[in-house]
């Protein structure tokens, strides 16, 4: 009898036991659980992503497309210019010629003032190089040509607001005024396409009195060429 109540008194802690094996089974199943649901998750929100991406790589795209269309006017031109410092366009008077000088300027003018009788103002988009080309005559056969000078500095570039990149023809001086068409500058690399402002030769004229006569009124008439050979 002893013996008997002995194996029954055990029985409690067996249940015990088995009950704290079981806790301990649950809690390390209830661990692995929460583990494989985040991997789960996981996994279900890249198979989402991918899916999203799958679809997105096969929708359809419709593109419209608008075409802008436009032409540039050519412009190859040349025209007299005018400022305060530019003093003449089409009419340079002298009323002031005195045989005792070298040179006599036109009216309004005297040497080193800083001013121009006449500007020629040459533009160009064709992006070729241009020519200005001058020359005078006279409808007085008693005036000769040769009396008659001219001046021209390196021309200005209005849209760099600097000198321009061109040559001239010789370097500035007084010169007779050629009586064929000559060219006096070279267009530089900038003056190619020098809109919108162009290049700007300005230049000075003075008569020598040498050999003119009193009484006479001498017309001499210039002319400026722009053209693409020279």
């Amino acid at each position: 009898m002893k013996g008997l109540k002995a194996r029954v008194c055990r029985w409690p802690f067996f249940i015990i036991d088995l009950i704290k094996n079981i806790w301990y089974i649950k809690t390390k199943l209830d661990r692995q659980m929460k583990r494989y649901n985040k991997n789960l998750l996981v996994m279900i929100y890249a198979g989402i992503l991918l899916l999203a991406l799958f679809i997105n790589a096969d929708a359809e795209t419709v593109t419209q497309t608008a075409t802008m269309e436009t032409t540039v006017t050519s412009i190859f031109s040349i025209e007299f210019y005018q400022d305060a410092n530019v003093l003449y366009t089409t009419n340079i008077p002298f009323t002031n010629i005195d045989p005792a000088k070298s040179l006599c300027y036109a009216d309004g003018r005297s040497d080193g003032d800083g001013k121009s009788d006449t500007g020629v103002l040459c533009s160009s988009n064709l992006d070729v190089t241009w020519y200005l080309k001058m020359d005078a005559s006279t409808s007085t056969p008693s005036f000769p040509m040769a009396n008659f000078k001219y001046y021209l500095g390196q021309p200005w570039d209005r849209n760099t607001n600097s000198p321009a990149d061109g040559t001239l023809a010789q370097p500035p001086n007084w010169y007779s005024v050629p009586t064929a068409a000559t060219v006096i500058y070279t267009a530089g690399n900038l003056d190619k396409n020098n809109s919108a402002y162009g290049t700007l030769a300005t230049l000075s004229y003075a008569v020598t009195p040498q050999n003119l006569y009193s009484g006479v009124s001498y017309i001499i008439n210039i002319t400026f060429t722009l053209a693409t050979s020279p």
